[in-house]
């Protein structure tokens, strides 16, 4: 049996599903493959942050999800007496539009994703079915695959993304090696009900060096606990309800506790040496695994699909050149390696079991806690990497201004029916011409606006507060936007379908630099 589709996506975690919502919001045809017969039940990612967030608003699914989400939670690191290291708060800024720091239920959100997908008519969902191999031509990718009843069948399409997790099976057939480090010591994963516990911690690590460990709340009671396995501990006495209860019984009453997930985790630190290969692409843990003790796994996964989907989908649709997916490892790899260092130093903050170790690492913060400006230094370093995000090379147009390659903020605006919206409910799901202090319409002309139309780009203008506004759509009240920006000044800004700032001109500049940006997506140059 042969079916033809534009994308296959192997692997139905949070990476693939939400792929395959961006590529089907934009009609894109896809075939999801899941060697599970449904979505995983496994105590899995916890964090999600607020640029997250916004993908999934992007694809319109965050209001059915938004009751499953615990905000503004700070995390306390503890050493072995109890006494405070140091606390990640939550940050004040909200650049992207929601709380940087969430609690969820990765489950949950997985068998979300996976049921709404029957909004999107372009979309086939598989279970079941496992990738045997695939090849590929200048044409095209031919993917071969089984259902549970071991019928094969053939699927031919343009591009093949594996999304398929750490032990991805496309990386593996395509020869790719993973480079990194591993940590020496697996860690055992529980999920509970603790409803007793719910308004006590909202995140503390325990970094003890007899076992270090944390715990983080989330709604509707539950409670996540992770603790480090000792040299020489049997993952099988840890999985024990037992050994659990014991662990947990100097924070909780025990006999309160519902123990309803549990399993060992090796944590990684390894990223796969390519990320393509001809038509194949890798995405999510295929391509990178991240600790969890700066809570970005799932979220780097979700930089990366909502960076590849409109660039596969415009190629695909005939938007843009072949060229452009040249771009994706490029954009990418530096924010995944950075993310994984910031993980790699909080690991070692709580990790430590040797005494000396340990009790060099409490004297440094008895230090820092005795300096405010080092320890919001600290604090600010911690976030740094998922607050302010760019890019320097790729598809940018004159990447060293001050505004093209970053990471658009989502300020609420002033709309003119009363009060405020944010602003991504204005900018649509593609491409974006946003005029601020200015008129995208008197600068670009209607043939200018009309170009950008035919490439299904939106266009909204922006005044500031001290504007007359009089071509304004929304009013930045806050001086949000115009502190991103830098000034106050007329601005034309090109919003790529991710919300990187593509373009970031002058009226005068605007159309030479418009033009850059349309050789770019062609698959020319600027």
């Amino acid at each position: 049996m042969e079916v033809r589709t534009e994308v296959v996506i192997c692997g139905a975690g949070p990476a693939g599903l939400t792929l395959a919502h961006l590529l089907g919001a934009e009609g894109v045809e896809v075939t999801v493959l899941e060697k599970l017969d449904n979505t995983v039940q496994e105590p899995r990612a916890i964090a999600i942050d607020g640029e997250s967030l916004r993908t999934l608003q992007r694809t319109g699914l965050l209001a059915g999800f938004e009751d499953e989400l615990l905000s503004g939670l700070t995390a306390d690191y503890v050493n072995g007496e109890g006494e405070l290291l140091f606390q990640a708060g939550q940050p004040e800024r909200r650049p992207y539009g929601f709380s940087t720091v969430n609690s969820f239920d990765q489950p949950a959100l997985d068998s979300y994703l996976a049921e709404s997908l029957a909004q999107r008519e372009s979309v086939t969902l598989c279970f079941g079915h496992t990738l045997e191999d695939f090849v590929q031509d200048e044409q095209g990718v031919r993917v071969r695959c089984t259902d549970a009843g071991g019928n094969s069948k053939e699927i031919v399409a343009h591009y093949l993304v594996g999304c398929d997790g750490g032990r991805s099976t496309i990386r593996s057939q395509l020869g790719i090696a993973m480079s990194g480090e591993s940590n020496p010591q697996p860690w055992l994963v529980i999920d509970t009900i603790d409803p007793h516990l719910d308004k006590e911690m909202d995140c503390r690590f325990f970094c003890d060096p007899r076992r270090p460990g944390m715990t983080i709340r989330k709604r509707h009671g539950e409670r996540r606990w992770e603790w480090m396995l000792m040299p020489g501990e049997e993952r099988e006495f840890l999985l024990e309800d037992s050994t659990i209860r014991e662990l947990i019984s100097p924070y909780t009453d025990v006999e309160r506790v519902d123990i309803y997930r549990k399993r060992v985790y090796d944590f990684h630190a390894i990223m796969a040496e390519r990320w393509r290969d001809g038509r194949v692409f890798l995405a999510g843990d295929a391509a990178h695994m991240t600790p969890p003790f700066a809570g970005q796994g799932l979220n780097s996964g979700f930089r990366d699909v909502a960076n590849l989907s409109w660039k596969l989908a415009a190629v695909v649709q005939g938007r843009g050149g072949a060229s452009i997916l040249d771009s994706y490892e490029l954009e990418r790899r530096g924010h995944a390696r950075e993310l994984i260092d910031t993980a790699l130093e909080l690991g070692r903050q709580i990790q430590p079991i040797d005494a000396r170790q340990a009790a060099e690492r409490d004297s440094f913060f008895a230090a820092v806690n005795q300096d405010p400006a080092a320890l919001e230094a600290f604090q600010e370093d911690i976030f740094k990497s998922i607050l302010e995000r760019s890019i320097d090379q790729g598809l940018v147009v004159d990447a060293g201004s001050a505004c093209a390659g970053r990471l658009l903020i989502q300020p609420e605006l002033a709309i003119p029916e009363g009060g405020f919206a944010p602003l991504d409910q204005y900018l649509g799901g593609g491409f974006a011409l946003l005029g601020f202090n200015c008129s995208v319409q008197a600068v670009l002309g209607e043939e200018g606006v009309a170009a950008w139309s035919a490439l299904g780009a939106t266009h909204v203008n922006i005044a500031s507060a001290d504007s007359d506004g009089s071509a304004a759509h929304l009013l930045d009240l806050e001086g949000e936007l115009a502190d991103w920006l830098g000034t106050r000044e007329p601005a034309i800004l090109l919003l790529r379908p991710d919300r990187i700032c593509m373009v970031s001109a002058g009226p005068a500049d605007a159309a030479a630099q418009l033009q850059a940006a349309r050789l770019l997506l062609a698959g020319g140059s600027d």
